[in-house]
């Protein structure tokens, strides 16, 4: 499985991709193209791109994602890869959401699958507990995820600005942006055609700045490297009526909100490092402690620490601690054991629950004290008329207003905004093609700010087979 794979130097990438475009020149007649299909691009999640580099009597498949359709996506079925029919090398994950890499068991055995550090460490987090599952069936898939992720053989790690060979075929990643750590943009060179995957990523978040200038720089060589294809996420094309902030304003709200609500639940997703960091460092700043609802949590926070903490102390987080309310707790500056609770009411504090029954004793504990339930998550959620919507989640949080808690709304898309989307498509200036992916509303690429040259090569078929194909031939005669 491995001989097919090796990384390359920057000049040996430009020397292969020289040598085998001259080579091509020289055999007149030969075929050689590149293919792209995309499946189930007309929707949000699940989106899952194909391409195929044939020539010189070798064929090269790569797959990018191949994830589960979010919940109430129109998409009856799922997309099924034919894996006998068309093989795939490998299969690169942008990132460890569901919608992107929650099919990942379902790839054979012969395949392998990229995916950064991080992203594979949170995977593991997750699967080693759910294999602690009461109910048998969800252990023991977890275990067989388990055994697939922790396969090092069969997993390659992707590692920025560092080029893979696949065959005649390059893949390089870079880090992009988005509300999961560790997510990647590839870019993929075939011996006819230059491709820029985004993946999901926006602008507004801590490491949003370095969208621009790392596509100028790495990706378009400061002009001397052209992309031919764009193949972008559209997110937001559908909810360009949404406020998004950036997460240093998102920190600075909750830092002020702090100061008078200081007894806070928490209701963020458990891997989105960006506002989990925001809320940790608002609370810490107001002398809360963070505390959460399972062991899960704090080992996914200690990873987060691990990895990401080590680039910047933003990330870091200590003093994390479970929610165990009648737990007695001992230190040496202490005349007696406290319990937890006590010392809860006297710090204050922020505890990351779920919108679940099972985290409404935690609430009921604290119902004398002046409460909010802070909510990190997409409004749709809780809106009937949305086909997303969680029934469950609604009618918790409106039980715990009937209780006299607050809830307060504070989140951040983990998307880029149209104006996030113009700016690297006119960074990229793709010279033949821009095909909008993951969202429901791809026209709405039309109604950009962009030169009408731009807006010329924009190519969208939904959920198509073949999305461009040309031989190479085109392109050298």
């Amino acid at each position: 499985m491995t001989e097919r794979f090796f990384s390359v130097s920057e000049e040996e990438r430009q020397e292969r991709n020289t040598l085998i475009r001259d080579s091509a020149r020289d055999r007149e007649g030969t075929f050689m193209a590149t293919e792209i299909q995309i499946r189930q691009g007309d929707q949000i999640g699940g989106c899952v791109t194909i391409i195929t580099y044939a020539g010189d009597g070798a064929t090269v498949r790569l797959m990018i994602d191949y994830g589960m359709s979010l919940p109430g996506a129109e998409q009856k079925e799922e997309y099924e890869h034919d894996w006998e029919k068309e093989p795939v090398d490998a299969v690169l994950f942008t990132h460890y959401h569901g919608d992107h890499a929650g099919r990942f068991r379902e790839i054979p055995a012969r395949t392998r699958l990229y995916l950064g550090a991080a992203s594979r460490a949170v995977m593991i987090n997750i699967y080693q507990a759910l294999a602690q599952a009461r109910d048998q069936r969800t252990a023991s898939s977890a275990r067989e995820a388990l055994a697939v992720l922790q396969d090092d053989i069969r997993i390659a790690e992707v590692k920025r600005d560092t080029p893979v060979a696949v065959g005649p075929v390059t893949v390089t990643g870079y880090e992009v942006d988005h509300s999961a750590y560790d997510a990647y943009m590839y870019l993929i060179e075939t011996p006819d055609k230059t491709i820029l995957h985004t993946g999901d990523f926006r602008g507004h978040g801590y490491r949003g700045k370095a969208l621009l200038p790392m596509t100028n720089w790495y990706i378009r060589r400061n002009g001397r490297r052209d992309v031919d294809i764009l193949i972008t996420e559209g997110t937001m094309m559908s909810r360009r009526t949404e406020i998004v902030k950036t997460e240093a304003e998102l920190q600075a709200e909750a830092r002020k909100y702090f100061r008078e609500h200081r007894y806070a639940f928490l209701i963020c997703s458990s891997t989105n490092l960006d506002s989990l960091a925001s809320f940790y460092q608002a609370a810490r700043a107001n002398g809360m402690y963070l505390y959460t609802y399972s062991n899960y949590v704090c080992q996914q926070l200690r990873t987060f620490t691990e990895l990401a903490g080590a680039r910047t102390p933003l990330y870091q987080f200590e003093n994390v601690y479970v929610l165990r309310p009648d737990q007695e707790l001992h230190h040496k500056m202490w005349d007696k054991p406290r319990k937890q609770k006590d010392v809860m009411r006297e710090h204050g504090f922020l505890a990351l629950i779920k919108p679940e029954d099972f985290c409404e004793k935690y609430i009921n504990e604290f119902l004398d004290l002046k409460l909010v339930i802070v909510y990190s998550m997409w409004d749709g959620y809780l809106k009937p008329e949305e086909a997303a919507y969680i029934r469950k989640w609604d009618a918790f949080l409106k039980r715990q207003q009937a209780k006299g808690v607050e809830v307060k709304h504070l989140h951040t898309s983990g998307h880029a905004t149209a104006e996030q989307l113009t700016q690297l498509i006119k960074e990229v200036n793709p010279r033949e093609a821009i095909c909008p992916i993951h969202t429901e509303h791809a026209e709405g690429f039309y109604e950009l700010e962009l030169p009408q040259e731009l807006k010329e090569r924009i190519s969208w078929k939904g959920d198509c087979g073949v999305l461009y194909k040309r031989a190479m031939d085109e392109r050298l005669s």
